[in-house]
């Protein structure tokens, strides 16, 4: 993590010598996340998305809750006003964009509360594994709020128009049949989410990471409607692929029927 963004309630640590877990450590307010937080997470994701060592990674939060969105007990100094309020959420944004681009596949582990940017976050990941206890909402609307444009755009990729529409519109706090019907969450884990997310985590770091790499900033692209503006970028991916040693390993690993030994090169 850069000196420069460091907050003690953003932890890593590596599992399995693949798999990255991200926790948010803020329990005394179910893990809202501060100013100095964001950055710090933000900070957190571009660096493991340069570590060779990190193939997947999951973020989650201490103590039985994700996290219950931005700390309001900073708002009237950090979100006082108009310009106040923008400079919030250029650096949400920064978070998320990181979490979203990050090179490797993200995993949420969800549990408990994941509102307002704690649900942004999770929106964030490329996954969303869930305990039964969740519950999810935006409350934007009861607090006199607009929800952010990079925010709205990961909810309504999500979720689609109408169920965006809902989830905004009300208000509420969702639980878990709601979630699921709303498209909120990929799959339900009973208790042992955090588990289950690092072992599905995990099953993803056997892949190239030149592919995951290259498939998921295609995937991000088509989803932004951003295909064509970036086509010469994400071409790059593809022709980095077949320049690779993990191309010449992978075909040769299926001739000899042996399990491929991916370098990221």
């Amino acid at each position: 993590m850069s000196a420069e963004h460091v907050d003690e309630a953003i932890k890593i640590k590596v599992v399995q010598d693949v798999v990255a877990i991200v926790t948010i450590d803020n329990q005394k307010k179910r893990n809202a996340i501060s100013l100095s937080m964001c950055r710090a997470l933000g900070s957190a994701f571009d660096d493991l998305s340069a570590r060779a060592d990190v193939k997947a990674v999951v973020l989650r939060g201490e103590g039985g809750h994700f996290c219950a969105g931005a700390d309001i007990s900073e708002f009237s100094a950090n979100r006082s006003d108009a310009m106040a309020g923008q400079i919030y959420d250029e650096v949400s944004d920064e978070a998320l964009q990181s979490i979203r681009t990050c090179s490797k596949p993200v995993v949420a582990a969800v549990s408990g509360v994941a509102v307002g940017g704690g649900l942004g976050l999770a929106l964030a990941c490329d996954f969303r594994l869930a305990s039964s206890d969740i519950r999810m909402g935006i409350t934007a609307a009861r607090l006199g709020l607009v929800y952010s444009i990079d925010e709205t755009r990961l909810l309504f990729e999500k979720v689609g128009l109408t169920n965006a529409k809902e989830i905004l519109f009300t208000g509420d706090i969702f639980t878990g049949k709601d979630c699921e019907r709303l498209s909120l969450v990929d799959r339900f884990c009973g208790e042992d989410v955090d588990a289950q997310a690092i072992e599905f985590a995990a099953s993803m770091a056997n892949g190239a990471p030149l592919s995951i790499r290259g498939a998921k900033a295609i995937l991000n692209s088509l989803a932004e409607g951003s295909q064509d503006s970036a086509k010469s970028l994400l071409k790059a991916h593809i022709v980095a692929a077949f320049d690779s040693h993990d191309y010449v390993e992978g075909r040769a690993a299926f001739s000899e029927r042996r399990k491929p030994v991916f370098r990221g090169l």
